[in-house]
């Protein structure tokens, strides 16, 4: 699973990213059995690097791109079941999620 974010200049440095992301993956770990998850941040996105760390990520690794005709680094990152488990965690609350299991091909499991 790959997960990431984006929020608006506006409302950054209010929790928003951190709590969105904390939902994505209680909803992959918990809801849905992930083993693992992936997401990045480009080096010149401290406060993205900042919070998936703070969540538990680990390095996995950079790409190489090319961002509006200029070269750009994407830091990877990773984070597995046993380490999120470990990680400091938002509380988040599942519900009503076995009516969507089929939609996820995850019906009777």
């Amino acid at each position: 699973m790959s997960t990431g974010s984006w929020v608006g200049q506006a409302y950054q440095g209010r929790g928003i990213g951190t709590a969105m992301r904390a939902a994505v993956l209680c909803l992959a770990f918990e809801g849905l059995g992930a083993l693992s998850a992936t997401s990045g941040a480009y080096a010149d996105n401290a406060a993205s690097y900042a919070v998936s760390r703070k969540l538990g990520y680990a390095d996995d690794g950079i790409e190489r791109h090319v961002v509006r005709g200029r070269p750009a680094v994407l830091r990877r990152l990773r984070l597995d079941r046993t380490s999120w488990q470990q990680a400091a965690r938002i509380p988040v609350e599942l519900h009503g999620l076995g009516p969507c299991l089929p939609l996820f091909g995850l019906a009777g499991q």
